[in-house]
């Protein structure tokens, strides 16, 4: 069985969403991101599920090789002619799982990781691979959806994400992404945290959601208790539809010992 199916069913039928969505093909962590690299031209950089291609991109005037690796074959075809028609010689993008990367020890000055992590079939794994690659001093950047410390808080929003993308595996919390940095050679640095506005209309278009499980996302929303509706901002139309809510992110910086 292929660990990875979910993720390339999911990304394959959607990889134009995620080429076009403003959430990752714009977002103001980028440039955060980039302000903390920090870099001096000479960089090698590897993005890892990198989709559509954006964060490596937005790197690209400022580091001399980029790859982007991503399981989803599809993802890799649409950000490789993204790449050929932005005339970037110096980036490209092949398939490989952030479980088993296929690149020699030390290769990389900066490792980048945004909105994947929660697919990771094994993070551990992946966070091993992670700080392998990374050359001493290098800088992992890491941006992804978290989960509250809080456990029914901490299950509600992994099953809402579950229920409407399969391919979910799951957002991990602070505490736990504090002690796997630990595990493997990367010490925290900078920590950005802050609240991702999801319209939920667009949330369920990209995620082709079938209509029966929105039914079943409505009512998990609906019958929230009012913390967790307070703290993922749920709003509702007067038909008790969902609106928007918002997703808690983080931007962390690890620096390999």
């Amino acid at each position: 069985m292929n660990p990875y199916a979910k993720v390339e069913n999911q990304f394959s039928q959607n990889a134009e969403n995620y080429r076009d969505s403003p959430i990752f093909a714009a977002g103001e962590e980028l440039e955060w991101m980039k302000a903390i690299a920090n870099t001096k031209g000479h960089e090698h950089l590897l993005d890892i599920g990198c989709g559509a291609g954006h964060t490596v991109f937005s790197f690209s005037d400022i580091i001399s090789k980029g790859i982007g690796i991503d399981v989803t074959q599809k993802m890799i075809e649409v950000a490789a002619a993204l790449a050929e028609e932005r005339q970037l010689k110096h980036i490209t993008f092949e398939r490989a799982a952030a479980e088993a990367l296929p690149f020699a020890d030390k290769s990389f000055d900066i490792v980048t990781c945004r909105f994947a992590a929660h697919h990771f079939t094994n993070l551990p794994a992946a966070m091993s691979e992670i700080s392998r690659v990374l050359k001493k001093g290098g800088t992992f950047l890491l941006v992804d959806h978290y989960a509250p410390e809080n456990t029914a808080q901490d299950s509600f929003i992994n099953h809402l994400n579950r229920l409407r993308d399969p391919s979910h595996v799951r957002e991990s919390s602070l505490s736990e992404w504090k002690e796997l940095f630990a595990a493997n050679q990367l010490t925290q640095k900078e920590k950005r945290y802050w609240d991702l506005q999801i319209d939920y209309q667009d949330w369920m278009m990209r995620g082709r959601t079938p209509e029966n499980v929105q039914k079943e996302i409505v009512s998990h929303l609906q019958f929230a208790d009012p913390d967790t509706k307070q703290l993922f901002q749920l709003q509702f139309d007067a038909q008790q539809q969902p609106i928007s809510f918002c997703l808690k992110a983080a931007l962390i910086q690890g620096m390999k010992n």
